[in-house]
């Protein structure tokens, strides 16, 4: 079906720990540099590199939800869990705000 890594992961059967750092922190740190290198004035390039951040912020969504559970504390599961919620809030927020034009997301006074 898949590489074993990502299969595991994404079903939850690593770490929190590992999920966190590796495929939270390490993904999204390789992926922003990979960000570093976009031409800004290619439009299809920045909404490639969105939608692609999309994608990749959702798996990371499933893995850190489904390994919460193999947390040693309850409370840090649930802290997870709480930020997974709160973090697909705001990313709808914000494709809202994107998709509308608002000017919201770049008035410094708002």
């Amino acid at each position: 079906m898949g590489p074993k890594w990502l299969t595991d992961a994404l079903s939850g059967k690593v770490s929190l720990a590992r999920a966190f750092w590796l495929y939270g922190l390490g993904v999204s740190v390789g992926y922003s540099v990979i960000g570093a290198f976009i031409d800004l004035s290619h439009p299809v390039a920045v909404s490639v590199y969105v939608v692609l951040g999309l994608v990749v912020g959702l798996v990371q969504t499933v893995i850190l939800w489904r390994s919460a559970k193999n947390s040693p504390s309850k409370f840090m599961g649930r802290l997870v869990r709480i930020v997974v919620i709160a973090g697909l809030l705001l990313t709808l927020v914000i494709v809202y705000l994107l998709y509308t034009g608002s000017a919201a997301l770049l008035d410094p006074a708002l």
